[in-house]
């Protein structure tokens, strides 16, 4: 595939960048416009930063799920998601999107997270962001609960936390509005 066509595709999905992150070291390297949207040093980020350093900008309230999100694709076997609000680089907020899995090496261990950033700050409707917010957070402490117990190696427990994950999504879905009636008001 031309890789120019491979650009365009991801740039009109909201993809900004990509990002791999060291856990053992606690590092976070970034690539692409992500970068310069919340403001790091292109040299440093390109090298890795703290996790702290990233962080940082996020949104007091969503600093948690940002962090837990980074713990758990080190801990889960499958691809991880989780949105937040990061301050960008002019002192606004960005909503981000950020998805991964973890890699591993040739023994088996996971040694570190690599994903895609996506921009969804102009994806918020109106009157939505606090119900997200609160679905994000559920779903992102869903998500460790669920590494956790499979880190017991307790198959049933694994189960019953799946079985919840699944009813909370059902909940969580009730609360929000159809796209249709968004759309009206």
């Amino acid at each position: 595939m031309d890789p120019t066509i491979l650009h365009s595709a991801l740039a009109a999905s909201g993809v900004i960048g990509a990002w791999t992150h060291d856990h053992a070291a606690d590092r976070l390297t970034l690539a692409g416009h992500v970068i310069t949207l919340i403001g790091l040093d292109p040299v440093d980020a390109a090298r890795g930063v703290p996790l702290a350093t990233f962080l940082d900008r996020a949104h007091p309230e969503d600093r948690v799920r940002a962090e837990t999100f980074f713990d758990a694709v080190v801990v889960m076997d499958a691809p991880v998601e989780a949105e937040f609000r990061l301050r960008d680089r002019d002192g606004g907020m960005l909503a981000l999107s950020l998805r991964g899995r973890a890699e591993t090496d040739a023994s088996g261990q996971r040694v570190r997270g690599n994903g895609i950033a996506i921009d969804r700050t102009d994806e918020q409707p109106n009157g939505l962001a606090e119900a997200t917010q609160i679905v994000n957070r559920m779903a992102a402490q869903a998500i460790t609960l669920r590494g956790l117990a499979q880190s017991l190696q307790r198959p049933s427990l694994v189960e019953r936390v799946d079985c919840l994950m699944i009813g909370i999504g059902y909940e969580l879905a009730r609360l929000l509005p159809e796209e249709e009636d968004v759309l009206r008001h």
